[in-house]
C-alpha cells in the first residue's frame, strides 16, 4: 500500500513540475515579442493615423459597410420601360428572353408580327439576390407596361381557334354555360363531343371576343356528351303459347291460361348527346314478379277453312295463259297445260260447293269455298274426284285434269274469286 502512494505521489509531482516550466516558458515567449521594435512602429502608425478623419471613417466603413455589402449583393441589369424603372434580372439574356417570348406569344394570335410597343433601357446595378424579378414577374411587368397586351384565353374546337376570353375563368364559365342547356345536377361525365381546348396566351386585348356573341357560335357548334344513372321499374312481357289440338275444330279458340306481366328494378346508365338519349347501359336488374305466360288452345281439325296462302294447284305443267282480255272478253284464270289424268289438288283448306258439268265453258270443273272471303275454281277436268259438301284440306286431290268444255287442249283453267270478284291468280301464286 505506500509503495502505491508513493508511486502516485511521484506522479503528480513529476506532472506538476512539467506545467510550472512550460507556464515559465511561455511568459519568457511573450516577453521577447513584446520587447521586439516592430510593435512600437506599427503603435505609432496607428497612432498618427488616427488624428485623420478619412482614415477613421474608411476604418468604420469597410468593415461595416463594404465588405458586407460585396458579400450580400450581385451585379445586375436595372430595365427601365418608357423611362420607368420594371425592376432588376440577373442579366440582359433573360430580357431578351421575356420580350421574344411576349413578341412570338402575340404574334401567334393577331397571326401578323408583333413587336412590343415599349422603349426598353438598361443599367448595371449591384443588389440583394431577393430584389431580383424572375422570369414570369417580368413578364408580367413588360405585359402591364405595353397598355395593349394581357395574358388572355384561348378557345379552340377540334384543333381550330374559336374565340378569345379576356381570362381562363371567363373560358370555362361560357364553356360550362354552353352544358347547362343539355345537363342536369343528375348528370355526371360531362364533357363535349368535339376536342375543346382553353390555352392561355399573351395576345392583345383587343382580340377578345364578346362573350354573348362568342356564346352563339358555339352553342350550335358544340355536342354535349353525359351520363346519368336512373332506376326505374319496367315490366316483363308475358309470351303467348299456341297449343294445337287435332280433335277440335279450326273454328275453336280458347284462353286456357291468362297471361300476366312480370315486374323488375332496372338501375341502368344512359349516355346522353345534347339532353337526347344516345345510348343506354344496364348496371343491375333485379326482377320483383316474373311474367305469366298466355297459353291458348286452337283447333286444327279441317273443316274448310283456309289458311289464306294457296298452293299451285297442279304439278309438270306448262304456263299457256295468264289473266287477261282474251278475243273480245276477259280470260278471268291462268292455263296450266299437263298431260290428260295429271292430279289437281285443292289451293288451299275449303268446302266443296260446285263439282259438275259447267255444260259450257268450264267442262267438268270444281268450286271451293275457304270460308275466309276467298272461292277457287278448277276447270276442264277429265274426271271430278269430290262432291258437293266434301271438306277438303290444302293439298288434297281433288280432280284429274282433263280437255272437257271449251278447251283447245288437255289443261287445268284456275280461277281466285275474292268474295263475288275475279281477280288474277298469279297475284297469290308464283307460275314458274
Amino acid at each position: 500500500m505506500r509503495n502505491l502512494l508513493s508511486f502516485v505521489f511521484g506522479l503528480f509531482s513529476g506532472l506538476l513540475y512539467g506545467l510550472v516550466r512550460a507556464v515559465l516558458l511561455l511568459d519568457r515567449l511573450i516577453c521577447l515579442l513584446y520587447d521586439l521594435p516592430l510593435w512600437s512602429a506599427i503603435g505609432r502608425a496607428v497612432r498618427t493615423a488616427g488624428r485623420k478623419r478619412a482614415v477613421c471613417a474608411l476604418a468604420v466603413f469597410v468593415p461595416l459597410f463594404f465588405v458586407p455589402g460585396t458579400l450580400l449583393t450581385q451585379t445586375g441589369t436595372m430595365v427601365y420601360a418608357n423611362d420607368r424603372p420594371l425592376g432588376l434580372v440577373e442579366n440582359s439574356d433573360t430580357l431578351s428572353a421575356a420580350v421574344a417570348e411576349i413578341e412570338q406569344s402575340a404574334s401567334s394570335l393577331s397571326d401578323e408580327a408583333y413587336t412590343l410597343p415599349v422603349s426598353i433601357e438598361t443599367r448595371t446595378l449591384r443588389a440583394p439576390a431577393s430584389q431580383f424579378l424572375t422570369e414570369e414577374e417580368l413578364k408580367s411587368d413588360l405585359i402591364g407596361a405595353s397598355g395593349e397586351l394581357d395574358t388572355l384565353a384561348v378557345i379552340s374546337v377540334d384543333g381550330e381557334r374559336a374565340g378569345v376570353c379576356r381570362s381562363a375563368e371567363d373560358a370555362q364559365a361560357l364553356l360550362d354555360r354552353v352544358k347547362a342547356q343539355y345537363t342536369t345536377a343528375a348528370d355526371e361525365n360531362t364533357d363535349f363531343l368535339q376536342a375543346v381546348r382553353v390555352d392561355e396566351v399573351v395576345a392583345e386585348t383587343a382580340l377578345v371576343s364578346d362573350l354573348s356573341t362568342l356564346y352563339e357560335e358555339l352553342s350550335p357548334r358544340l355536342d354535349v356528351t353525359s351520363t346519368r344513372a336512373v332506376t326505374y321499374t319496367e315490366s316483363i312481357p308475358y309470351e303467348t303459347i299456341t297449343r294445337e289440338n287435332d280433335e277440335l275444330d279450326q273454328t275453336y279458340c280458347a284462353t286456357i291460361q291468362e297471361g300476366s306481366e312480370g315486374e323488375a328494378v332496372v338501375t341502368a346508365e344512359i349516355q346522353t348527346v345534347d339532353g337526347q338519349e344516345h345510348g343506354r347501359t344496364i348496371l343491375e336488374r333485379t326482377v320483383l314478379s316474373n311474367a305469366t305466360d298466355e297459353i291458348i288452345e286452337v283447333g286444327t281439325r279441317n273443316i274448310g277453312i283456309g289458311t289464306g296462302e294457296f298452293m299451285v294447284p297442279i304439278s309438270n305443267y306448262t304456263f299457256t295463259s295468264g289473266f287477261k282480255w282474251r278475243w273480245g272478253k276477259l280470260h278471268s284464270g291462268v292455263d296450266l297445260a299437263a298431260d290428260e289424268g295429271t292430279p289437281v289438288y285443292a289451293a288451299d283448306n275449303g268446302k266443296v260447293i260446285v263439282a259438275e258439268d259447267s255444260g259450257n265453258g268450264y267442262g267438268n270443273y270444281i268450286i271451293l269455298d275457304h270460308q275466309n272471303g276467298y272461292k277457287t275454281l278448277y276447270g276442264h277436268n277429265s274426271q271430278l274426284l269430290v262432291s258437293v259438301g266434301d271438306i277438303v284440306a290444302k293439298g288434297d286431290k281433288i280432280a284429274l285434269s282433263g280437255n272437257t268444255g271449251n278447251s283447245t287442249g288437255p289443261h287445268l283453267h284456275f280461277e281466285v274469286h275474292v268474295g263475288d270478284e275475279k281477280v288474277d291468280p298469279q297475284q297469290y301464286i308464283s307460275i314458274a
